[in-house]
Parts: C-alpha cells; sequence; structure tokens
C-alpha cells in the first residue's frame, strides 16, 4: 500500500490530516499534468481543486489497480476530458521542456544549441495526434511505467507499448523534418 492510500484511507475514515497529506503530495504534480491538456495553468488548477473536491464529496473507491497517484491523475483526466467536450475545446498538448543542466556549467553556444533542440521537439510533437503526444509526454517527461500509462488510459500494456513505439517513430519521423539529428532512446 502506497502512501497516498493510506492517506485516502485514513481520510475516509474521517481523518482530515489524510486529505492535505494528498493535496501536499499530488496536487502540484496534477496541476502540471493537467496543464498538458488545457495550455493554461488557472483551468489546470480549477480543474485539479475539482478533482480534490471529487475525492472529498463524492468518496470514489480506490481500488489499488494501479497506483494511488495514477489512479488519482485519471480522475482528473477525465474531468478535464469533460470540461473539455462542455466547452467545446479542444485538447492540446505541450511538452515540459527537456531537462536541464545548470545554467553556470553550460557555455553560451551549448544553452542555445540546447533551447534550439527543445522548440524543434516542442513542434515536432505538437503535429503528432493527441495520443502519441499524451503517451509520450505521461512515459518520458513524468516518467509514468507503461502499467500506469495503460492504467490511465483504460488500455493493455501491449496496446500501450505498440502506441509508444508507433509515437516514438512518428515523432522521429517529424525531427528528421526539422533536422533534429539526435537518437530517440
Amino acid at each position: 500500500m502506497d502512501q497516498g492510500e493510506k492517506s485516502y484511507r485514513r481520510f475516509l475514515s474521517g481523518d482530515w490530516e489524510g486529505l492535505r497529506e494528498i493535496i501536499d503530495e499530488y496536487y502540484d504534480g496534477l496541476v502540471a499534468y493537467l496543464n498538458r491538456y488545457l495550455r493554461n495553468l488557472d483551468d489546470a488548477e480549477d480543474m485539479a481543486e475539482e478533482t480534490i473536491l471529487t475525492l472529498t464529496t463524492r468518496r470514489p473507491t480506490f481500488r489499488g489497480e494501479a497506483s494511488f497517484k495514477t489512479w488519482l491523475y485519471g480522475i482528473g483526466r477525465n474531468q478535464t476530458c469533460a470540461y473539455l467536450r462542455e466547452n467545446h475545446r479542444t485538447v492540446v498538448v505541450s511538452p515540459e521542456d527537456l531537462n536541464e543542466t545548470a545554467a553556470t556549467q553550460e557555455s553560451a553556444m551549448d544553452g542555445l544549441v540546447r533551447e534550439e533542440n527543445q522548440k524543434l521537439v516542442r513542434t515536432a510533437m505538437e503535429r503528432l495526434p493527441e495520443e502519441y503526444r499524451q503517451i509520450l509526454a505521461l512515459r518520458y517527461y513524468d516518467e509514468w511505467s507503461v502499467s500506469e500509462i495503460a492504467t490511465a488510459f483504460g488500455k493493455s500494456r501491449h496496446s500501450v507499448n505498440g502506441t509508444l513505439r508507433r509515437a516514438k517513430k512518428a515523432l522521429k519521423q517529424e525531427l528528421k523534418q526539422e533536422g533534429f539529428d539526435h537518437e530517440i532512446a
């Protein structure tokens, strides 16, 4: 049983400290995750708050089929998708910047090259189908396991692995068109 599940069980038993622990542990990451769908930090914060409100009012059952984090993010994702459908908005994912080394350790030229490469990756990812963008972002930016992604999307691991392979291949093709010459892991 992970800490999130323990906190949630305590909250369900009447200990509001458990809910505070959930908010402290997961809120910021949930906002960042939902912001990939909404591309608006204020809306992402609102949807994260709606997700927490769902925990307090509906008290959904956590079955332990995935990690607590995956389950919580899935609730947030479902609510965000419903919000976007209701408001006739399109889901657009903007991947976070690639990991940076400390600025003091980089030369000015290295920084410029890195920044240009990040722009190329972001541009290439924006041209991919939505499902590819989502799976790539979850796997490589958020470092989710294939099992966590499968649970969040309601798919099998085999299906997610196949989609991940196709997404990486499509991203590689897009990057080649942009002149990006680095290998994708």
